[in-house]
């Protein structure tokens, strides 16, 4: 769906905080309203469907001329995440953002087998990219304060902004480590895609995303960090946050 055939941006974001406020707030909403509000949303999804396919392509095209060894995937976000993300935004100190501005409605993630891979498709990107950029975030520089590392990119295809992430094994595993201890122990507070979990929790994935960019960069591990990290997976499994 292009562009033209959607609803004015305002009318988006009506609708948007519409079905928030009816997953969220229990506003009190007609089955009509919510039906159209619902259509629109979904409307303004699939039109990042072909944006999405012209910004893999040409991702593709750059990791083999680097002949990089990668796995690239693509999603459209769901229709409950993107209103759980809006959720997210509502008291946020960086304030809430509109599903009009919501810049990973469309994503595509390439995987690299070390460093060193992804530094030299990075720089590709940075080069032929650089002008449909909308956003740029260095979290292998400067990561999360839970200790997650990538690049991502937001460019700009056919008018739709899609987020670009790239990340080597090692980061992509923890990522999945990650969500996996969201979904597993969400009933006792764990949340770390917020950085809203035990302190044990915090500090197990800081110490392991360190760890594991000093092994994929090539970098000496100091023995600090190596007892840092088991002293925090002893921490974990005492408090019954994994098994031994």
């Amino acid at each position: 769906m292009s562009g033209a055939d959607l609803p004015s941006k305002s009318h988006i974001n009506r609708c948007g905080e519409l079905v928030r406020g009816y997953v969220y707030d229990s506003l009190d909403v007609s089955t009509d309203q919510l039906n159209e509000a619902l259509r629109v949303i979904t409307d303004f999804r699939a039109a990042h469907a072909y944006p999405l396919a012209k910004v893999r392509l040409g991702l593709r095209s750059m990791v083999q001329t680097e002949n990089a060894t990668e796995v690239i995937g693509q999603r459209l976000k769901r229709i409950p995440r993107i209103i759980r993300k809006l959720q997210r935004t509502v008291d946020s100190p960086t304030g809430r953002t509109t599903l009009a501005r919501l810049e990973d409605i469309g994503g595509v993630r390439a995987v690299f087998k070390d460093g060193a891979e992804l530094d030299r498709v990075r720089r590709r990107i940075e080069k032929n990219w650089r002008s449909s950029f909308r956003r740029e975030r260095d979290y292998i520089a400067t990561p999360k304060d839970i200790g997650y590392r990538a690049v991502h990119y937001v460019v700009v295809r056919d008018g739709r902004a899609i987020e670009v992430q790239l990340r080597t094994r090692g980061q992509q595993q923890w990522a999945e480590a990650a969500e996996a201890a969201d979904a597993r122990l969400g009933s006792r507070g764990v949340n770390l895609k917020d950085a809203d979990a035990p302190a044990v929790m915090l500090e197990y994935f800081r110490a392991a995303g360190e760890l594991i960019y000093h092994r994929e960069y090539g970098l000496a591990i100091p023995s600090e960090l190596e007892d840092r990290f088991a002293t925090a997976r002893i921490a974990v499994v005492r408090d019954n946050y994994y098994s031994a």
